[in-house]
């Protein structure tokens, strides 16, 4: 017992709080659900009975107030009637209530002038009004609009929670739109002065939608995090909702019971107008926070999808409140009547923004056809929605204040023209930006191949081509993934590049996908030579013994098909494709265009695979030459030769050249000279280097460091440093010859020959490296070349027997060298 705080609970009141909590959502919604059938019947049939009968001329609240609907060409607004202005007197009888005024309308004849005595701020306003007949087309413009948005969000609150029953998000945006789509269905009856329900039906409503708009700002697109910890706080704005509901009773019962005096009626209204200004602020401030909340997810959130809910309803609202939060201050202060009826309209675009989310970021895992159909609806109806307005607006906001009377005569020519050079063209963009938001736009197949063709014809990088093909197919086909598989034979194995969308539809990433260059699907790709589809593998009798590899790359790759890429009857590549975000299969317009498009790359693809190959070995040679022979390039290119980099242990001939008495040179010669010197020097002898198939390792100072069958096997590597050792012997005399002629000096080498294990590798740091040749080969060369006499080429015992017998040498006494404990046998080559 010491476990549980509270008694527990009976197996009979368990089972009665899981049935109450079961049947508590569905019979709340279907409360609602009546309460909005109810509300809307009845203001609809209020509306209709408006319909001729006479009105003052304006509209005007329950309380002496004259409402914000209303036309430009009203009687009313023509004589200077504002909203806000309070009816103290009509006729010289005293007002205290709209219901007085309609007794006074409906006993004066159509047509008749009504004196009335207005107070607009502390201003005493004397005006003619003549009485007036609220026809069917004022029904049209005055109610339809706000009567059909408010209809709109209530089917939206109701979509929404059958998409995602009995959550505290859905049931927050459910009320959100119950009650804003109440106020804005009962906005025409609020100021028709009857029934008398009409005004509390308003004024619930306009204080409870801010409440919900606050609540949904605390749970959506992300629940707060103080939220969590006290789930009580989130229904405080409530509270104050229902505080400002009673306070509005309060002061409308008291100005509608009459017998009041022109003082307490003027007392009384502008208290419920300050009353109504903070409500305004209220929903101002409910609208801020869902902003704000929406900014601090997408710039703070760590989940994705919160982000992605967030950049859409940072959208939504700024389209959908934008214009009504300019329009409210407004009231008052323009001479004009602000046209509520028309600020309604772009509020709208809030839950649609939510809905669109609901189609398209997968929030509330419903199916994917219902999600699409959802909003591609709600996107259609903005379509309509526009046409309406526009008409609308070009009636009532621009034709009738600058034409009055005329403007009837004029307005079916100007909408006729408006239609054909204006909406039409508008019409076409907004349906092709549903299709495109949607994944249900079509391609134009000429279109889209000359375009492809035009860019792949400028393009030589084989990444920027493969990238190219896949933003263009996933592009035009409305596609969740793409990716392009490499073969390469000489090497067998595949390059990979897979491009889809990140988790909840974040922006697009690159996928890791490895695949071997033996497997089974790319094999049967190989071989067929055409287009298979996932169903292919799973349904094809053909394919049954490949079935389950094959399936298995399908699902790894998150692919429906694959085409191979093909190019002189060779398969050269495949092309992967996931499933389109319409959820329709692909059509036979499709796959002719992934055909073409297929060829069309294939052959790019190769074109840059040469162009990069082409690159490659122009820089291989370039770097190679530097140090290797023509020949050793050559071989290198033609056989793809790979050089470890990393180090190889190798049995190479190294030789040293060295030059004697450099120092006293250098003494003598000034140094702009001397370096021409040298690089004539070095030229000669790097020339004969490569002529022998060696690699020249480094220079040092004035010595030579030239290597043989380092890289490229040589038959006899001794031999060709005991040749290219002589030649340079022999080609010292001319040069010397030319330096006493231009210089007056001449110079003399000496030459040290060695053959042995080597490391041939890249030594040094992370910021400077050098491929080279180390070992006590290397040391042995470096020593013979430093006891060598001008002239003098010195081998080792190792070069003298890899040479073999043919090599003409007189054998000299031991040497002794630094490094070595025991004498060198050494001879020197006759040439």
């Amino acid at each position: 017992m010491g476990l549980y705080p509270y008694p527990a609970k009976s197996p009979t009141q368990v089972g009665w709080a899981m049935t109450l909590q079961r049947h508590l959502g569905p019979i709340l919604f279907s409360l609602v659900v009546i309460f909005m059938l109810i509300s809307g019947v009845m203001c609809l049939t209020q509306a209709i009975r408006m319909i001729d009968s006479p009105f003052p001329g304006f509209l005007v609240y329950d309380y002496p107030i004259v409402g914000s609907f209303g036309d430009y060409e009203w009687p009313g607004f023509q004589a200077g009637v504002h909203y806000r202005d309070v009816i103290l007197e009509v006729n010289d009888r005293q007002i205290s209530s709209g219901n007085d005024i309609q007794e006074v309308v409906s006993q004066t004849p159509v047509g008749e002038t009504l004196r009335y005595l207005l107070d607009r701020r502390g201003e005493r306003i004397r005006l003619s009004v003549a009485v007036s007949v609220f026809t069917f087309q004022d029904f049209l413009n005055i109610f339809a609009i706000p009567f059909l948005v408010g209809i709109s969000f209530w089917m939206l609150g109701i979509i929404v929670y059958f998409l995602k029953r009995d959550t505290l998000v859905t049931w927050s945006f459910l009320l959100f739109c119950v009650f804003v789509g109440t106020f804005l269905v009962s906005s025409f009856t609020i100021q028709s002065t009857r029934p008398r329900w009409g005004p509390y039906l308003g004024i619930l409503s306009m204080s409870l939608f801010p409440a919900a708009c606050l609540h949904l700002s605390l749970l959506f697109p992300e629940k707060a995090s103080w939220v969590q910890k006290r789930p009580a706080l989130q229904y405080v704005p409530y509270l104050l909702a229902v505080f400002l509901a009673v306070d509005h009773l309060i002061y409308f019962i008291s100005l509608t019971k009459g017998n009041l005096t022109s003082e307490q009626t003027l007392s009384l209204s502008s208290q419920l107008l300050t009353l109504i200004h903070f409500t305004r602020v209220f929903a101002l401030l409910a609208a801020a926070a869902i902003l704000s909340s929406s900014v601090y997810v997408f710039w703070r959130s760590s989940s994705i999808i919160a982000r992605q809910r967030a950049r859409i309803i940072l959208l939504g609202s700024a389209v959908a409140f934008l214009p009504p939060t300019i329009g409210f201050p407004l009231v008052g202060i323009t001479k004009f009547v602000i046209p509520f009826n028309l600020l309604s309209i772009p509020v709208l675009v809030f839950p649609l923004s939510i809905g669109y989310a609901i189609g398209r970021h997968n929030l509330f895992d419903v199916d994917v056809y219902i999600k699409r159909a959802l909003g591609y609806v709600m996107m259609t109806a903005i379509v309509a929605m526009v046409y309406f307005s526009m008409q609308t607006i070009i009636s009532t906001v621009i034709l009738t204040p600058l034409l009055g009377g005329n403007a009837k005569k004029v307005y079916p020519i100007l909408f006729a023209l408006l239609v054909v050079f204006l909406f039409n063209p508008v019409n076409r963009r907004v349906q092709d930006g549903v299709d495109r938001m949607f994944f249900r736009k079509k391609f134009d197949y000429k279109e889209t191949i000359v375009s492809v063709s035009n860019k792949l014809a400028s393009v030589l990088n084989l990444d920027e081509i493969i990238k190219q093909v896949i933003h263009v197919v996933r592009r035009e086909m409305f596609i969740d993934m793409a990716g392009v598989i490499l073969l390469d034979p000489q090497k067998k194995g595949c390059q990979t590049f897979f491009i889809g969308e990140g988790p909840g539809n974040a922006r697009d990433q690159t996928k890791d996908v490895c695949i071997p260059y033996d497997d089974p699907l790319l094999a049967l790709l190989s071989r067929e030579k055409k287009l298979i589809t996932k169903y292919d593998i799973a349904e094809d009798p053909r394919y049954a013994d490949v079935k389950d590899p094959c399936g298995q790359r399908f699902s790894e790759m998150a692919a429906s098909l694959a085409i191979p890429l093909v190019y002189q009857d060779q398969v050269k590549g495949v092309l992967a494709l996931g499933y389109k975000k319409s959820g329709h299969f692909y059509t036979r317009e499709d796959i002719d265009l992934l055909q073409t498009l297929t060829d069309e790359a294939t052959v790019a693809i190769e074109n840059a695979r040469l162009c990069e190959q082409m690159r490659k070995e122009v820089t291989v040679r370039t770097n190679l030459a530097r140090y290797l022979s023509p020949q050793i390039v050559d071989q290198i290119i033609e056989k793809d030769v790979r050089v470890n980099l990393g180090g190889d242990r190798k049995v190479v001939t190294v030789l040293f050249s060295d030059i004697r008495n450099f120092t006293s040179i250098t003494e003598t010669r000034p140094p702009d000279q001397l370096v021409q010197i040298l690089n004539e020097y070095f030229t000669e002898m790097a020339g004969i280097i490569f002529e022998n198939q060696g690699s020249l390792d480094k220079y040092i100072g004035d010595a030579i460091v030239a290597v043989f069958g380092s890289l490229i096997p040589l038959e006899n590597s001794a031999a060709h440093a005991v040749t290219a050792a002589i030649e340079m012997m022999n080609r010292l005399p001319a040069l010397n010859d030319r330096w006493m002629r231009d210089y007056g000096f001449t110079m003399h080498i000496g030459i040290g020959i060695n053959t042995g294990e080597v490391f041939l590798g890249n030594i040094g740091s992370p910021e400077r490296m050098e491929f080279t040749v180390i070992g006590d080969a290397v040391n042995v060369a470096s020593r013979l070349s430093g006891v060598a006499k001008p002239g003098q080429i010195l081998v080792a015992s190792s070069t003298r027997k890899a040479f073999g017998e043919q090599l003409r040498c007189n054998a000299l006494p031991p040497v002794q060298v630094k490094g070595k404990s025991e004498p060198l046998d050494v001879c020197e080559v006759v040439y």
